[in-house]
Parts: C-alpha cells; structure tokens; sequence
C-alpha cells in the first residue's frame, strides 16, 4: 500500500490554542524542527534566510535556529500573536509527524515511534478508536518507500529517546549511514 500524504489529526482550534508547539525552553533545544536538504531548499526559496539553518551531523539536514521569544524561543516560522506556522503547507516531516516522534529506544538498538505526551490532544485521545486508526496510517507512511530512504538519509530526523514520548511501535528502518552524535 502505497500512502502519498500524512493528515493531521489534531484539529485546527486545539492546536491554535495549545502553547506547546513551536515553543522550546532553550536556544538550543534538540527538539527543534530538523530540516531535509529539499526541504530548507523550497523553504529558502520561499524566501526564508539561508542563515536560519543550523547544519546537522548528518551532513543531509539542518535544524532551524529558534528565537527569542518572551521567556522562552519559538521557531522562526511560528506566528506568536495566532499561534499559526507560515510554511504549514511546506512544513517539514519533522512537524509534520508530530505529535509522533521518530526516536530511537533507550539503549540506541532500534528506532521507533513514539506519541509526545506533552501534546494535550495526543495525551487525551490516545486510547480512541479514531486515534489508534491514525497510529497505523503514520506507520505505514513512516515505513512508505519514500519516507523511509527519507529518514534513513536523514538520520537526524531520528531523536534522542525522550521520557515524554509513549512508545507505540519499533520501526523497520535499514539504517544506511552512521547515526549522529549527539553533544551532551
């Protein structure tokens, strides 16, 4: 079965009144939006600063530097006063994932895939039927063909294990180049 687009579950409104996408305790935060080459590409064709790009270990990706923001930083493309992204229909699949996160496990061995419980929506719907259904369409889409050589290119796309992520399923990834190193 061959899935072309990822939908997003969470409705519009939620998400616009939700404040905790797009907003990050650090300038540095690893959690941060990750970029594939193509990506920043149509992003700096659109007129985005080549300069918001931070080069990732990987070599294929790049994250996008966060800024200031009252107390805390927000991805540049976030719009504080709405709560809107300006390239939502360009997003990369990094945002486009989410509340799903793409990590690997405890001790590194494998990848998976994980909902973000720190997304109100994801932590009160996660036992619907409707979500569930949705879980299995991001596995198929995230194992797609395309998405996967996506992924196993771009191996930061691939996060550390995070403790606020439910872990739902272990991918089938063949991983082609090094995993990155992580800074600490």
């Amino acid at each position: 079965m061959s899935i072309s687009k990822l939908y997003q579950i969470i409705p519009s409104d939620v998400c616009f009144s939700c404040d905790v996408c797009c907003r990050f305790l650090e300038s540095d935060s690893p959690l941060a939006p990750i970029f594939t080459e193509a990506e920043k590409q149509h992003t700096i064709s659109q007129g985005a600063a080549p300069t918001l790009f931070q080069p990732q270990a990987d070599g294929k990706s790049s994250q996008i530097k966060l800024k200031p923001y009252k107390d805390f930083y927000i991805c540049p493309f976030f719009e504080s006063e709405t709560s809107r992204c300006s390239i939502y229909a360009n997003r990369p699949l990094d945002c486009q994932l989410y509340p799903f996160a793409l990590m690997f496990n405890e001790d590194k061995s494998s990848v998976v895939l994980g909902v973000d419980m720190l997304c109100p929506f994801g932590e009160t719907h996660l036992e619907t039927e409707a979500f569930q259904l949705h879980l299995q369409h991001v596995i198929e889409y995230v194992e797609s063909e395309k998405i996967s050589r996506q992924i196993t290119t771009n191996c930061s796309l691939i996060g550390e294990y995070q403790d606020t992520v439910k872990v739902f399923y272990t991918l089938n990834l063949k991983m082609t180049h090094a995993t990155p190193t992580v800074n600490t």
